[in-house]
């Protein structure tokens, strides 16, 4: 493996991975390599810290072009099934043949190279260093998660929810992923819970949003979703958000 990737790359170089590669990072950072990786629950903890947690969307987000391309794999049922160990001493060849094909004969999933490119990841960049104003508020004990919210059925004026375009929403989440992922996940949550959201506004500060959501991976674990808007703002309704 030292000898192929010595190949294809040099010292320094960022190598992108999933949480699959953990057992073997320590081995890309002795051959030189700068390893990302998405972060790990510490023991007892609920959630990543702000760092980690940015860190670990920054990695997501420039590694789907990698997940998205082993998806084209699975289109070939051979890919898509449990492999035969029959076929380990040819694996290489198999793999390295669907690759060049793919990249001879399909459209290249993602170029990165445009001005629009670039502007991302330097938004993505900046945001990465921000701190939420909600999560300020809740630490500062300002704002409480779990008391002073009242249904939105029962306040007496309708919520004034700004409305949020597809343009907006593919330049706040910096991309489309979000937007790909939330009809599928909204309708498991509603065929979960009879068809209904949960969702309070702030008793001291109506502008603020509060949704409760299970995880689409385990229905056990609920989050807190808060949205803070402004419906005055047609260019920027959505001033910050905060999950726990």
């Amino acid at each position: 493996m030292n000898d192929n990737l010595s190949v294809i790359c040099e010292p320094g170089d960022i190598q992108i991975v999933d949480r699959g590669f953990r057992d073997v990072a320590g081995v890309f950072e002795q051959l030189g390599f700068d390893v990302k990786m998405p972060g790990f629950l510490k023991t007892d903890a609920k959630q990543l810290d702000l760092d980690q947690a940015n860190d670990t969307r920054m990695t997501t987000k420039t590694r789907w072009v990698v997940e998205s391309f082993h998806s084209q794999f699975k289109k070939w049922r051979f890919f898509s099934e449990r492999i035969n160990q029959d076929f380990l001493l040819n694996i290489d060849i198999l793999v390295r043949t669907l690759a060049g094909s793919l990249n001879k004969y399909r459209s290249r999933l993602f170029d990165g190279k445009s001005a629009d490119d670039y502007a991302l990841a330097n938004k993505m960049l900046l945001m990465k260093n921000e701190t939420s104003h909600l999560q300020q508020l809740i630490s500062n004990g300002d704002l409480s998660l779990r008391k002073n919210w009242k249904n939105i059925l029962d306040i007496d004026n309708n919520l004034d929810f700004p409305y949020l375009t597809i343009d907006f929403l593919r330049e706040y989440t910096c991309g489309i992923y979000q937007i790909k992922q939330s009809s599928a996940y909204a309708k498991a949550h509603l065929y979960d819970h009879d068809g209904e959201f949960q969702f309070q506004l702030s008793s001291s500060n109506d502008s603020i949003l509060r949704c409760r959501l299970h995880s689409k991976h385990s229905n056990k674990t609920l989050y807190l979703l808060l949205i803070h808007f402004d419906n005055h703002d047609s260019h920027d309704p959505i001033k910050d958000h905060y999950c726990q």
